[in-house]
């Protein structure tokens, strides 16, 4: 398809969505610059099993989203006339530990960056990677582009407070500045820190008899889980649209922690025997009987939404959002690409 824009720049290019992001607009023939922290290599293991490299066309530059010159100076280099935002601390779980280096992440340098354009790109569209714990633990379900927002997490803040910021901007400045409200969204390229990832690359190692089980904090959180390279489609076709806007980008349908291990184990022909409640559940392989799955009570967040599933219509009707890929078929992607890595010896 013919974008309105030839030239974007990606913060965060190495993490799971820039990656997946990057490698759509290089094959559209996008000029795609990335971003990296300053303190980390250039390439990593996303853009290489993606097969991205600097003969790829990606044009690859460290960038302290905390330091609003550096923003500037990078946004007026480049030039670009799409700008997705993707770069910040991205794991609920650490804002915790460092909530104001959360707030500096994801709050402030957004603003940065947002700030930068408004100065020297002013024509360009801002897309952001929003999150749906923007809407803390919502009373109501599906939440949708007019769900209350009220953050209960440090990260929910962060992110509450960049989401704002294109809201604010848009009206202030009438510049297109879009919100990705995205619900939870996973691949083969997630982070291993993330329960997703610590599921499926458990359930490849057990399936290879290299580990015995898994310990998992809180089952019974609900969220709605789809598959990242279809959310990432939606951003650019975001960037496509003359105006900025809100968007939630979600499935529509909730599953457990549970059922999502459920499904990742019976990726790898394991059907998983519960037993117990609360923090004393745990499951065996109903085949052996060898235990599998644990809980320990040291993962549980402080703060945990009950339920967070999306109502995507809006993105659906003005976007083309058209999430495919179900729980089962998500998990079994996640699961052979761990036991492929395993075999290899390349897990990340």
């Amino acid at each position: 398809m013919k974008r309105r824009y030839s030239r974007a720049l990606i913060t965060g290019v190495g993490g799971q969505d820039g990656a997946w992001l990057a490698a759509q607009l290089l094959r559209e023939g996008i000029f795609v610059t990335g971003t990296h922290r300053p303190s980390s290599p250039a390439g990593n293991w996303r853009l290489d099993e993606l097969g991205i490299s600097a003969h790829s066309g990606l044009d690859l530059r460290p960038l302290d989203l905390r330091d609003a010159s550096a923003c500037r100076t990078i946004v007026a280099e480049v030039a670009p006339q799409a700008i997705f935002h993707l770069a910040g601390q991205s794991r609920v779980a650490d804002s915790f530990r460092d909530p104001l280096g959360s707030v500096q992440a994801n709050g402030v340098g957004a603003l940065n960056l947002l700030e930068a354009m408004r100065r020297d790109a002013p024509d360009a569209h801002f897309v952001l990677a929003s999150s749906a714990e923007i809407f803390g633990n919502p009373g109501t379900a599906p939440q949708n582009e007019k769900t209350p927002t009220v953050a209960t997490s440090p990260y929910g803040l962060s992110k509450l407070l960049a989401h704002s910021s294109m809201n604010s901007w848009r009206a202030s400045f009438g510049l297109a500045a879009s919100s990705a409200i995205l619900f939870n969204h996973e691949s083969e390229l997630r982070d291993s820190a993330f329960v997703t990832r610590k599921i499926t690359r458990a359930v490849a190692r057990i399936s290879l008899g290299l580990e015995q089980e898994l310990a998992l904090g809180n089952l019974d959180a609900r969220r709605d889980f789809g598959y990242a390279p279809e959310y990432m489609s939606a951003l650019a076709n975001m960037a496509d649209r003359e105006s900025g806007d809100d968007y939630v980008l979600a499935t529509g349908h909730a599953a457990s922690v549970r059922e999502f291990a459920n499904s990742a184990f019976a990726s790898a022909g394991i059907t998983l025997q519960w037993s117990g409640d609360g923090k004393h559940e745990s499951a065996i392989d109903a085949s052996t009987g060898k235990q599998r799955v644990v809980v320990d009570s040291s993962l549980f967040r402080p703060v945990d939404a009950a339920l967070l599933v999306g109502n995507s219509a809006k993105a659906r009707k003005r976007l083309g959002f058209k999430p495919r890929v179900e729980l089962d078929e998500l998990t079994r992607r996640m699961v052979e690409a761990d036991i492929e890595r395993e075999r290899k010896g390349t897990s990340n």
